[in-house]
């Protein structure tokens, strides 16, 4: 069997606050300029080709599209989101997010769980890997006109 198996016992606590700053600055407050603060300019978001805002978004121009995008196809209930962050190790921090918001293609009304992966280096954010538990919901709900991995 060809693989392997790597355990970090290195964690930073920096970078979960890091993390935490960046999320606050981007989500909840929707200022990405203050985001980018916690980032490198050239920081990644990578969404699931099958997702209706599927691809790479890149930067603060990424960003800036990535919520214009996300809010294209969500109305979200604000006040119902939960984010919780975990510093695994070796750069990388898990956040789970929860909440319940509405599909506006179809009024479907969603509880939803979202886990995403960051990666810190140099003390910044530098990649998120966005993963949804259940996609199915998205499904009906058409895509953005976008090639799935062009980034914005």
């Amino acid at each position: 069997m060809d693989g392997s198996t790597r355990f970090h016992t290195d964690v930073d606590p920096a970078d979960l606050e890091v993390v935490r700053q960046f999320e606050h600055h981007a989500l909840y407050e929707r200022d990405f300029e203050a985001a980018m603060r916690y980032a490198h300019p050239d920081l990644t978001v990578r969404e699931a080709p099958s997702l209706p805002y599927r691809g790479t978004y890149v930067g603060l121009a990424g960003q800036r599209q990535l919520l214009a995008d996300v809010d294209a196809i969500w109305a979200f209930d604000g006040d119902a989101i939960d984010s919780e962050f975990f510093a695994a190790a070796g750069g990388l921090v898990v956040s789970r997010v929860t909440g319940r918001a509405t599909l506006r293609a179809t009024g479907q009304a969603v509880d939803f769980l979202v886990v995403e992966l960051f990666t810190v280096r140099d003390g910044k954010v530098a990649d998120i890997e966005v993963y949804y538990y259940d996609q199915e919901p998205l499904r009906a709900v058409p895509s953005l006109d976008r090639p799935p991995t062009a980034p914005v």
